[in-house]
């Protein structure tokens, strides 16, 4: 079968096209996306999802990514030692506008409880949903941490940290 010029041509302008987006597209997700964060205790609400995790804080996050972000746990001990872990959390930003998902993971870490000063988390985990422009972010890691302030011993007020995704 012999091509015609006019098609080699059109064939050779939609590769480079297609090559050209790809490698924007590459370019864009090897820098992290980094985000603030600020967020509020809602955990007293008693609001769970179908698994049995807690939403436990709610809030804002500014950046590479704007939106609200929703934290949700599992509450493994009651009794608030010192330092918490936390396993098979998740974590969610969706659209402030259309409440629309942008991204969602997983997370574990640890809490550095200090009753009437600063707390401090720290947490790893994966993207595990990505949407939109974010799809590209789907399966990488995610690290955020933050501190709290509370309103009485043993129960948590309000806090800011930081996310990146790379």
């Amino acid at each position: 079968m012999k091509l015609g010029k006019k098609t080699l041509m059109l064939g050779t302008l939609l590769l480079l096209c297609s090559l050209s987006l790809g490698m924007v597209q590459t370019a864009q997700a090897k820098n992290p996306l980094n985000c603030t964060t600020e967020y509020w205790f809602v955990g007293h609400l008693g609001i769970f999802d179908a698994e049995g995790r807690l939403l436990c804080w709610i809030g804002t996050v500014s950046g590479d990514i704007n939106g609200e972000i929703n934290w949700w746990m599992y509450i493994l001990d009651k009794n608030c030692p010192q330092v918490t872990h936390f396993a098979d959390d998740i974590w969610e930003i969706l659209d402030s506008e259309t409440g629309e998902p942008l991204l969602r993971g997983d997370e574990h870490g640890t809490t550095t409880i200090r009753h009437g000063k600063n707390s401090v988390w720290r947490s790893n985990g994966i993207v595990t949903e990505a949407y939109g422009e974010f799809a590209i972010w789907l399966g990488r890691n995610a690290h955020m941490s933050g501190h709290f302030t509370w309103i009485v011993p043993s129960f948590p007020d309000s806090g800011s940290g930081i996310m990146r995704i790379n």
